[in-house]
């Protein structure tokens, strides 16, 4: 592996290929080493690990020296050609694939591999929910996901119920994870630095998460309704999401709430998600064969 001077500053091999930071893609590079390093010693030791943008590589080199293998995923093709000359000398370990992170089939590469499997990566503040969709959805074949986002977006995922932060995303995340807070990074560690605040969290997947409930279509429908209108009741923003015979379905939602030890006039907010799998199981044993859901694959509440 390279480890020359031309590798030691984002800024530095940007302006040797005349390259600046593009905001379509939500560039932000991280320069700190230590703070890569930080992030790299998150993950279980030698691992399989899949990096979402490697950028210029200064995560990429911490991931490298930790991981059993990696692969490393870069959209901008100036980048990955930066990212094939910098790791070339461990070729055998790092590979470099010019891909976008959502169409990469990344449920197939991690299976491919034997456990530990993990992803990591400082995950670019425009696409944060629909790359960790991606993530979730493959969330049988990997143990571990360390993640730089949006310190914003990290308390949403974070927040208890009832708090400001709290919604659809934190039960929806807390579905399929368990989420901790490992440490919060400023702004001067990056090139260019960015206008927000990151934090790193880690994600162990729930591998028997279907055992919470009993129709997980439904679950997931019914967090995203509950929380359509904060301010309205969940019976009356669960309502407004039926399309037809709406007051049939009120009476099956309070019934099914009462039945389910809540209070009637409950809103989604201060619902933890075993109380989202109750109601939803309460629903369930109704016998309510005919669904007037559809599963809603990006909650952003």
């Amino acid at each position: 592996m390279a480890d020359d001077e031309r590798f030691s500053s984002p800024k530095q091999l940007l302006d040797a290929r005349h390259l600046r930071p593009r905001k379509r893609f939500g560039q932000n590079f991280l320069t700190d080493a230590r703070l890569a390093e930080r992030i790299a010693r998150a993950l279980p030791e030698h691992a399989y690990v899949v990096e979402i943008g490697g950028g210029t590589g200064t995560l990429t080199a911490a991931l490298a020296k930790t991981a059993r293998a990696l692969t490393t995923l870069e959209i901008d093709r100036d980048l990955a050609a930066i990212l094939e000359e910098r790791f070339a000398g461990a070729a055998e370990r790092v590979r470099i694939v010019t891909s976008d992170v959502l169409l990469f089939d990344l449920r197939a590469d991690l299976t491919a591999q034997s456990p530990p499997r993990a992803v990591c990566g400082n995950v670019p503040y425009y696409i944060t929910t629909p790359i960790i969709e991606r993530i979730f959805e493959s969330g049988d074949v990997w143990e571990c996901a360390v993640l730089m986002a949006q310190r914003e977006y990290a308390r949403r995922l974070l927040a208890a119920a009832g708090s400001p932060d709290y919604g659809s995303l934190t039960v929806f995340a807390s579905y399929f994870a368990r989420i901790e807070k490992l440490f919060d990074v400023g702004a001067a560690g990056f090139y260019p630095p960015p206008d927000v605040a990151s934090t790193v969290v880690r994600m162990t997947p729930r591998p028997q998460r279907r055992d919470l409930v009993r129709d997980e279509a439904l679950l997931l429908w019914l967090i995203r309704a509950a929380f359509s209108h904060r301010r309205k009741t969940l019976v009356n923003s669960v309502v407004e999401r039926i399309p037809s015979e709406r007051a049939q379905w009120r009476e099956r939602i309070e019934s099914a709430l009462v039945q389910a030890g809540l209070d009637g006039k409950v809103r989604g907010e201060r619902l933890a998600l075993a109380d989202f799998c109750a109601l939803a199981d309460t629903l369930k044993e109704q016998g309510l064969m005919e669904r007037p859901w559809t599963t809603q694959r990006h909650p952003n509440n």
